[in-house]
């Protein structure tokens, strides 16, 4: 390789032909030669930030590649036009651009000899690409950790968020990018289905976290709800969510741990034409009610759901099958979006969720709803702990057009991302229950009011509503 420590011909032409060559000298002295005008090029389209740093290495990086395979007639245009398009790049995709190269990164990459690792920037490339594929709160973690060097405590203050979240973000997101590279991940026994997952997570709380929620005094949001509303998991290949139900007890103690579900998007599938995905599901139902409002005919769970199917579009988020199995033959019943019931019970909801001022907050601490409000609408931002997480969300209302006192509403709480941090059920006073008194076929008390006197109490269109269930992920618990 030629050196230059015994050439003093440094022109562009030279350092040029040297580079072509393989040599790291070379390409230092282009780089100190042009790195000031290329930055001001780059600062003066992008502005100040991180992003002209990040755009300048990356430049570099091109510009190295080049090189070696091509001897440009007007050297400063040639890296001025890298630039250039490094910038547009950037600019045409603000959310998703792909990493930009670290200074250490160029150093690795060009090795001891100046040769230019190919095999090891084509991996960082497909690497890169698996990246994007992740879904967007796991990507944030794994940029911030592996990419910006934060710590997991540092990950966890800047997201408001439990440390053992970030931890499960980091796990979900290396699997991802596993999946999507194709490399099978070796683990110890045999694999893990559903119905062993649970036993290697850590298991929710028996009693439910304590939850405080007040008003917050910053900017109002939007809200792209991607998920199946209101079960927390987005329709997409890869997504996957673990959330307990938390009941409410008659003698006001906190609330007790009934059952826990794990929701994991595994195929797509198509259904009557409509291109979706499939979604395994595993209930876990704890048998010990003591302390709980006793289980009428009515509210007796005859059939464990296993499976459903739901899609995204541009606009709407939508549920389009539904696999139940019945306990006690095994019957397996599947519904569809072209049953009778369907809008009722599943449906559709839109993407969209903005506070429009639907919602009027009456000095007896009661809610009227405007009449042109839609199914769910948002109103209100609030601070929501959840032991010792942290979040600001939007809250949102889900209910029928009419309220009445046979149905339910949900209360739900949403992030800047749109994923739900906490839903609250509220049955309505007669729901579930006999149309006549006592309401309950063991003859026993009468209405949700007299069966939990402690639960707090939503009136909402001069209708009743009284809180039974909370639905916490474990994000929400910091598992």
């Amino acid at each position: 390789m030629e050196s230059l420590s015994h050439d003093t011909d440094h022109t562009d032409h030279a350092l040029t032909r040297k580079i072509r060559s393989g040599d790291k000298e070379a390409f230092v002295v282009l780089v100190r030669r042009y790195e000031r005008s290329l930055s001001a090029l780059v600062r003066d389209r992008l502005g100040s930030g991180d992003a002209v740093e990040d755009v300048l290495q990356e430049t570099l990086m091109r510009a190295w590649s080049g090189l070696r395979t091509q001897e440009p007639r007007n050297l400063r245009a040639w890296l001025y036009q890298v630039a250039r398009n490094r910038c547009s790049d950037y600019l045409r995709s603000p959310q998703g651009r792909e990493r930009m190269v670290e200074a250490e990164e160029l150093t690795l990459t060009v090795n001891r000899m100046g040769v230019a690792d190919a095999r090891r920037r084509r991996s960082a490339e497909a690497v890169i690409d698996a990246l994007e594929a992740v879904p967007e709160q796991e990507r944030r973690a794994l940029r911030a950790f592996y990419l910006d060097g934060m710590s997991i405590a540092e990950i966890a203050a800047r997201h408001r968020c439990p440390p053992g979240t970030v931890k499960r973000r980091l796990s979900h997101g290396r699997d991802r990018v596993r999946s999507e590279l194709g490399i099978t991940k070796t683990r110890r026994g045999t694999t893990m289905s559903m119905d062993n997952r649970q036993t290697a997570t850590r298991p929710f709380p028996e009693r439910r976290p304590e939850i405080t929620i007040s008003r917050s005094t910053g900017q109002t949001f939007s809200i792209d709800l991607r998920e199946l509303a209101w079960w927390f998991i987005v329709p997409e290949l890869g997504e996957q969510v673990r959330w307990a139900e938390y009941e409410q007890t008659r003698d006001g103690s906190a609330p007790k741990l009934t059952e826990v579900n794990s929701m994991v998007a595994r195929r797509p599938a198509v259904v009557h034409g409509r291109e979706c995905v499939e979604i395994e599901v595993d209930e876990r139902a704890y048998p010990d009610r003591s302390g709980l409002v006793p289980r009428s005919h009515s509210l007796d769970e005859e059939y464990q759901r296993t499976r459903v199917w739901g899609r995204l579009d541009d606009t709407e988020v939508q549920w389009l099958a539904f696999e139940a199995t019945r306990r006690g033959d095994g019957t397996r019943e599947l519904q569809t979006f072209l049953d009778e019931s369907w809008e009722r019970n599943f449906g559709s909801t839109d993407r969209l969720i903005e506070d429009k001022g639907h919602l009027t907050e009456r000095s007896d601490g009661t809610f009227e709803r405007s009449p042109d409000a839609p199914r769910p609408f948002s109103s209100g931002l609030f601070d929501v702990r959840i032991g010792e997480g942290e979040f600001e969300c939007m809250r949102v209302f889900d209910l029928d057009a009419d309220a009445t006192e046979s149905d339910t509403l949900v209360l739900s709480y949403l992030n800047r991302e749109g994923r739900t941090v906490l839903f609250r059920r509220y049955n309505g006073n007669r729901w579930g229950k006999l149309d006549q008194p006592p309401h309950r076929t063991d003859g026993t008390e009468m209405t949700w009011e007299e069966d939990l006197p402690h639960a707090h109490r939503l009136v909402l269109d001069g209708v009743t509503y009284v809180h039974q269930w909370d639905y916490l992920t474990e994000e929400a618990c910091g598992l």
